[in-house]
């Protein structure tokens, strides 16, 4: 039986319940302690790049940032190829996890600037792999509402957002980048996804950093995207089934219970 929200959750379907606790727990799983503790490894491990960057090319996190917002749609596009628009059935996901793990240790030991050409290959793999999750749960991938969807999963941060209220991580992200104009939103979401390709650049300029942690960093971030995938587009399943804020609420008084009992536990340890 799945786990009730309390009054928040009554009167939707037992099937329905158990896709929004699911949801709820990928999504407090994905701002947990190891993911967390992952990310300050590596913005430890990268902080002297970083240095060197600010200090050499002052514009680099620009430069980075304008080259994902030209690149976000057409790249969209392009990592679409070949997959049908409708399909039942899951998303392949362990494939494309294993697939950005291998680049990046490939592009690891090649080191310096030769690795960055990992970045275009892992943000195809990325988008194909979170194009496929919208597909699994009912989307039609050549829409153009399901395209910016797509899109919007890198609008919702990333693993940094450790405990952030899920109002303000997740459904006022939603709402503004939902009523934002192409221009804004592609901007917008840039700017939050230039930090996942500004640690790439910058681990990739670390020769000790090497074909492990190009394997890892590309690894983790796949998997933090793929489970906000599968977050996103249960909710708007349900949504199409439901109404919304009977979703929200739902959804709201999962995660709210998820987090008391992580505090509870951390409070006893």
């Amino acid at each position: 039986m799945a786990t009730s929200g309390g009054n928040a959750c009554a009167g939707l379907p037992e099937a329905d319940l158990a896709r929004i606790a699911q949801a709820a727990e990928r999504y407090v799983a994905a701002h947990g302690l190891f993911a967390r503790l992952l990310s300050r490894i590596g913005r430890g491990t990268v902080g002297a790049a970083e240095r060197a960057l600010n200090l050499f090319l002052p514009n680099s996190r620009r430069a980075i940032e304008d080259y994902a917002s030209e690149a976000l749609w057409s790249l969209l596009d392009v990592s679409r190829a070949g997959l049908a628009p409708r399909r039942a059935g899951p998303a392949s996901e362990r494939v494309y996890r294993g697939a950005v793990a291998a680049s990046g240790a490939i592009s690891g030991l090649a080191g310096g600037p030769l690795s960055l050409a990992d970045i275009p290959f892992t943000m195809a793999m990325m988008f194909r792999a979170i194009a496929e999750i919208a597909r699994s749960h009912g989307e039609d991938i050549d829409a153009f509402e399901t395209r910016r969807a797509c899109l919007e999963v890198f609008g919702f941060g990333t693993i940094r957002d450790e405990e952030g209220e899920v109002e303000a991580s997740y459904w006022a992200v939603r709402g503004a980048l939902t009523h934002a104009p192409l221009s804004l939103f592609l901007r917008t979401v840039a700017a939050r996804f230039s930090v996942m390709l500004s640690e790439q650049a910058m681990a990739a300029l670390v020769p000790l950093v090497g074909a492990l942690s190009g394997a890892g960093a590309n690894y983790l971030f796949m998997s933090h995207f793929q489970t906000m995938a599968q977050v996103h587009f249960t909710i708007r399943h349900l949504e199409r089934r439901h109404d919304p804020e009977r979703v929200r609420a739902c959804f709201d008084a999962h995660v709210a219970r998820l987090r008391e009992r992580r505090q509870l536990f951390r409070n006893a340890a």
